[in-house]
């Protein structure tokens, strides 16, 4: 098992315990549905992966055990295009398994963001002391500096908000481990290495899931809070960026099991619409922030009570005002779906033909699209592998 793997489930135990300069051919697709096919330039897992909204390059990891235990995994720049590998940026090799690459995706204008993630067990202490590199551009192939976390030694960052509107404002959430496991929320500006503000998270008991999005209109972040089957609503939590402050509303709990976990969280800043799909009833939700109103839809093809045909990662089109729901078990035929809501609860299209449920931790499932181009990135369909497709 990769480090990447034992350091977050270690750490889930410990803690409950501008336009791409890289030209290429346009996409213009023809019809709705799946494309080409990538592998890793190592051939090995390929954990998380993005690509440039506003361009036709993308970053993934790679990682793979060689014969003799080592781990070598790498960075690597892809044309989205083309469902090729463009440039090895930077490769580690660990006897011990404890340090390994992992990309934490595109943010700001086109900036590949890079976890060295480097990890001791031992005594029953998680200790990390990680790296983060940054691609400035991603398009231009190669490491151009670092991101430093203030008291990064014993920190694991847990998730870089989702956000290419914004070049400056991103917000981070890690765990503390040598601090009482205390969330933080730094503001950052990645092209500069500036912290902008950092904001210590209320407690709330366990309960804090750590989803991360971010309203870059309003200078917002928004996280959750879970419910246990049968229990109250799931809790919806806005943290303004600047102050601190932090609002809350509740979701919808629809179904005889109530609504459960948030398995993915996503938000259309340009419209403030903020949606969630939930673990126990199948649904996905669609809320204002400003006011936490909204609508929610059944998946097709389920009732209120399937959980395992739940809806998981989310991802926004701002440009078309719609969201991508990932299904890894489809309910509507094939292995595994994609279905494109707007932002009223409408299904407007159905993709079937992918196959990430059975191989990925369905939590690492990951959607990353160029709006302009209508074109997309997921895991699959093998666990060494991406499907290129078209919505």
């Amino acid at each position: 098992m990769s480090s990447r793997r034992i350091s977050h489930l270690v750490a889930i135990i410990f803690l409950t315990a501008l336009t791409s300069a890289q030209t290429t051919t346009a996409l213009t697709p023809n019809k709705v549905g799946l494309g080409k096919v990538l592998s890793g330039a190592l051939g090995g897992e390929i954990f998380d992966f993005d690509v440039d909204q506003n361009g036709t390059d993308g970053i993934l990891d790679d990682a793979a055990t060689l014969p003799d235990g080592t781990l070598k995994s790498a960075i690597e720049t892809f044309d989205i295009s083309a469902g090729k590998i463009t440039k090895v940026v930077k490769t580690v090799y660990s006897p011990t398994s404890d340090t390994e690459l992992v990309t934490l995706g595109i943010r700001g204008a086109d900036i590949g963001f890079v976890d060295e993630q480097r990890v001791h067990i031992g005594g029953g202490r998680v200790t990390r002391n990680d790296i983060f590199d940054l691609l400035n551009p991603a398009s231009g192939n190669q490491i151009t500096g670092t991101w430093t976390l203030p008291e990064s030694k014993g920190a694991l960052l847990w998730a870089l908000a989702p956000n290419q509107s914004s070049s400056t404002q991103v917000a981070m959430v890690f765990r503390e481990l040598n601090h009482n496991d205390i969330p933080f929320l730094y503001v950052t500006d990645l092209a500069t290495n500036t912290i902008i503000n950092t904001i210590k998270l209320p407690q709330f008991e366990d309960d804090y899931l750590l989803l991360l999005a971010q309203d870059s209109a309003t200078n917002e972040a928004i996280t959750n809070i879970d419910s246990a089957p049968g229990g109250p609503a799931p809790i919806n939590v806005v943290i303004n960026l600047t102050t601190g402050k932090s609002r809350q509303f509740s979701g919808f709990n629809n179904g005889f099991y109530g609504a459960g976990a948030i398995n993915g969280l996503a938000v259309d800043s340009s419209t403030g619409i903020l949606c969630t799909t939930t673990s126990l009833n199948s649904q996905v939700e669609f809320y204002k922030l400003s006011t936490g109103s909204g609508v929610w839809a059944q998946l097709p093809g389920t009732t209120d009570t399937d959980e395992l045909d739940a809806g998981w990662q989310v991802t926004a089109d701002s440009v078309h005002h719609l969201f991508l729901v990932g299904q890894p078990t489809s309910s509507t035929g094939g292995n595994s779906a994609i279905y494109v809501y707007d932002e009223k609860g409408n299904l407007k299209e159905t993709i079937n033909g992918f196959s990430f449920g059975n191989e990925f931790f369905a939590g690492a499932l990951n959607i990353a699209i160029n709006p302009n181009l209508r074109v997309g990135w997921v895991n699959g369909p093998s666990f060494n592998q991406l499907q290129q497709f078209f919505y």
